[in-house]
């Protein structure tokens, strides 16, 4: 929202089409693009919070009118995901959102019946019918990963918001670590540990970074450890403002403080072994900018890293070695999350096909298939509600087979790299 515009030297578009006013003429705001947000049209997570309050203002004062282009800028920022860019953002735009949709719908003089068909060139082939009774429910469509224009028309009586949601990989570009952060097993006292080490940006406007870790399978983060490194103040951990172990210490929150004069920072770790493991798979570490996730990087660890030599990879289990070849000869690839477990099936939540050679297998969003011989319930619990990618083939009983899975964020350089392989079908 920007008062006054007319007093400002601001660079904004200030013409008919590019600026809207208050309906007493005392306030102006941007509805073109350009004039959305100050660096770009993505908003900084600052931008959501502050637009949220000011929204939930003039809502207050029964402008509802005045407050449509600010909800209509906090709708086109939310992720596929319904949120924004953090926990705080996202409570203040969602609260902004939530209360225009409340006051919209009592200001209606009739009940809410809309049509919304989606279609591509001269043809529709999606409609969507909305109804009182089911005005507050989320409707989604799955279009063809196809190149082109969609065309949305709309008929009837109430208010919808439509987000079109969608991923690519951008081809020929090396990038350099965020933060250069590293992860290995070690040992310190006797104890299995991890030993982390990473670089803040010289130059960052963040005022708080996450440091997120999960465990290997049959050990545990314990506060005792933590804190009893917490009191070594001549290293790394000086640069721990805070920490919060979650999930019965399968996952250790630390929050640095970027104010450091640190900006090499290491960390060593312990953790508590519960129980004996064998083949334990590789668990993640994450660092986040706290106030923008978009800037994060994330890698993997193993305990049995010492171990684990150049035939890792080839071990049977479940491991998996992706290469141009596998891809190319795999039948159907998945990117989903990891559901419900039934026996000896899965459960594929949000599943989106790479390619499906035999037929279409996903149905609402999802997928069930069963484990290969290899393959069980332990390979899918360091990917629970972690974004995987699921390599299947069609069975003779029409069923679909899991052949082998692993996390989307460590398959994306492989898949980058055999782009224009993944999507060819075995002869």
């Amino acid at each position: 929202l920007l008062d006054h515009v007319h007093k400002r030297d601001m660079p904004f578009r200030d013409d008919g089409k590019c600026m809207g006013s208050s309906t007493d003429g005392k306030y102006k705001f941007a509805t073109c693009e350009e004039n959305l947000e100050f660096e770009s049209v993505r908003g900084s997570s600052k931008s959501i919070e502050a637009t949220g309050y000011a929204a939930l203002y003039i809502m207050q004062k029964e402008r509802i009118e005045d407050s449509l282009p600010m909800i209509m800028w906090l709708a086109s920022q939310r992720n596929e995901n319904g949120g924004f860019r953090s926990s705080q953002d996202t409570v203040i735009g969602l609260q902004a959102l939530a209360k225009f949709a409340e006051l919209s719908n009592a200001a209606m003089p009739k009940r809410t019946d809309l049509t919304i068909v989606i279609g591509k060139g001269r043809s529709y082939f999606e409609k969507i019918k909305i109804k009182e009774n089911n005005k507050m429910t989320t409707k989604e469509v799955v279009l063809a990963p196809e190149v082109g224009d969609y065309k949305i028309k709309w008929t009837g009586v109430g208010t919808a918001f439509v987000q079109l949601i969608s991923s690519y990989h951008i081809m020929g570009r090396d990038y350099e670590p965020l933060f250069r952060l590293k992860a290995d097993a070690t040992r310190l006292k006797g104890l299995s540990a991890v030993r982390l080490s990473f670089r803040l940006p010289d130059e960052s406007s963040s005022t708080m970074y996450l440091l997120e870790l999960a465990s290997p399978t049959g050990m545990v983060f314990t506060k005792s450890l933590v804190e009893g490194q917490l009191q070594l103040t001549d290293g790394g951990f000086s640069a721990i403002t805070r920490y919060d172990i979650k999930e019965g210490g399968q996952r250790l929150h630390l929050y640095v403080d970027p104010a450091t004069k640190l900006k090499d920072i290491e960390l060593t770790i312990p953790m508590d072994s519960k129980f004996d493991v064998a083949n334990r798979m590789p668990v993640q570490v994450s660092l986040i900018d706290y106030y923008n996730p978009s800037k994060r990087q994330t890698i993997f660890y193993s305990m049995d890293e010492s171990d684990a030599g150049t035939e890792e990879s080839k071990e049977p289990g479940c491991s998996l070695s992706l290469s141009c070849d596998l891809l190319q000869e795999t039948e159907a690839i998945v990117l989903g999350y990891p559901g419900e477990i039934e026996e000896d099936s899965l459960e594929i939540k949000s599943a989106f096909p790479y390619k499906s050679c035999k037929g279409n297998f996903i149905r609402n969003l999802k997928a069930a298939a069963k484990f290969e011989e290899s393959l069980n319930q332990d390979c899918v619990a360091p990917l629970m509600n972690t974004r995987s990618i699921f390599l299947l083939r069609y069975r003779n009983d029409g069923q679909m087979e899991i052949t082998g899975m692993t996390d989307y964020a460590s398959a994306l350089p492989k898949i980058t790299e055999c782009y224009s392989v993944v999507t060819e079908c075995p002869e």
